[in-house]
């Protein structure tokens, strides 16, 4: 009887130790739900909107967290704490749920404002599919050009058609990018890329540009960035070298004018491109082919010089950013039309065609 008396309260003593841990790990599980929950609905006032569903395909691999804003108000703080959330949660393999809590924070943000741009930027980066990550990384472009996730999106485009192998609309998204949102973080990140489609198409000089002028924007530390770049830039010459193949070309340039001389007998393919060059702008205008807009003049020039080399009556038509890269005078719409075809044809760029003021 004495050991039974002696034993009975050391098994009361741990069956209520294993009771009162269990209530105490519920009740933390269940006021960490309660603040993820008061979170997500105190990000902003409630709104009406409700987020298009969108078709889902293959899961993602791991997401890697966006960066993050400098400057952060207390629900900035808020939402990124859901947004967190959701990442674990898709990373976890539970990506239903963690995309509705980015939804939830979506629909409580108002149109068109800082809230609702990051929750867009999210919803792309932990989307399912790459069709659902490019519709809102569109409308975060389109709808939120000033935002600074503009930039972001135009970036996270253009490695999505360079990853499906279209090139050119890649480039464009970069161009778009450097042209519309100059000061953007991505821009760094984005003349890595900008310059690698270039030196892969065989654009070395605006290419070896492009790189030149980006790597200054990398912060500090970016390690893995600038080792890309100095991998990259070793095929672009120094400036003692590039000065030297700019004298060369020059030199071929200047005995090219007897072999030219013979061109007339091509006047069907070759005279809209010359003839009708001043004539227009003194009538008040023509049309031209566009093939680049760069954000520095040192990018245009590049392009214009390399264009030169090959033919091309290459200019810059303006004195200010973007400074778009032109070639041709045509009194018609159609013969633009046809030299911008051909030019596509020829070098695989993208061109298209624009009324130019005289001059």
């Amino acid at each position: 009887m004495n050991a039974r008396r002696s034993v009975a309260p050391l098994v009361t003593h741990r069956v209520t130790h294993r009771v009162v841990h269990r209530v105490v790990h519920r009740v933390v599980r269940l006021a960490t739900a309660a603040a993820v929950t008061f979170v997500s609905l105190a990000v902003a006032p409630s709104a009406s909107r409700a987020a298009s569903a969108l078709g889902a395909q293959a899961a993602p691999a791991p997401v890697v967290s966006p960066a993050v804003s400098p400057a952060m108000t207390p629900t900035d703080s808020a939402a990124l704490a859901v947004f967190r959330r959701a990442q674990r949660l898709v990373n976890d393999g539970q990506g239903a749920e963690g995309r509705a809590l980015v939804d939830s924070v979506l629909n409580a943000a108002e149109p068109r404002s800082r809230e609702e741009a990051e929750a867009l930027f999210w919803r792309a980066t932990l989307a399912e599919s790459w069709d659902a990550a490019q519709k809102d990384y569109l409308r975060l472009m389109l709808e939120h050009e000033r935002s600074p996730r503009a930039g972001d999106a135009m970036l996270r485009l253009a490695q999505g058609e360079a990853a499906r192998g279209d090139r050119d609309a890649a480039l464009r998204y970069l161009e778009r990018l450097s042209r519309e949102a100059p000061d953007s973080p991505a821009r760094a990140e984005a003349g890595l890329w900008h310059g690698r489609l270039l030196l892969e198409r065989g654009s070395r000089t605006p290419g070896c540009a492009v790189l030149r002028s980006s790597r200054p924007l990398l912060r500090p530390g970016s390690v893995e960035l600038e080792n890309q770049y100095d991998y990259l830039m070793r095929a672009c010459p120094d400036s003692a070298t590039l000065a030297a193949e700019e004298a060369a070309a020059a030199a071929a340039a200047a005995t090219q004018p007897p072999a030219r001389q013979a061109a007339p007998r091509a006047a069907p393919t070759s005279a809209p491109t010359s003839a009708p060059t001043a004539a227009p702008s003194a009538r008040g205008g023509g049309w031209s082919v566009q093939v680049a807009a760069m954000s520095t003049m040192a990018e245009a020039n590049a392009i214009v010089e390399q264009l030169k080399a090959k033919g091309y009556d290459a200019r810059v038509d303006t004195r200010t950013a973007p400074f778009r890269v032109r070639f041709g005078r045509f009194p018609t719409s159609a013969a633009a039309t046809a030299a911008s075809e051909a030019y596509k044809q020829k070098e695989r760029a993208d061109a298209f065609i624009v009324q130019v003021p005289p001059g």
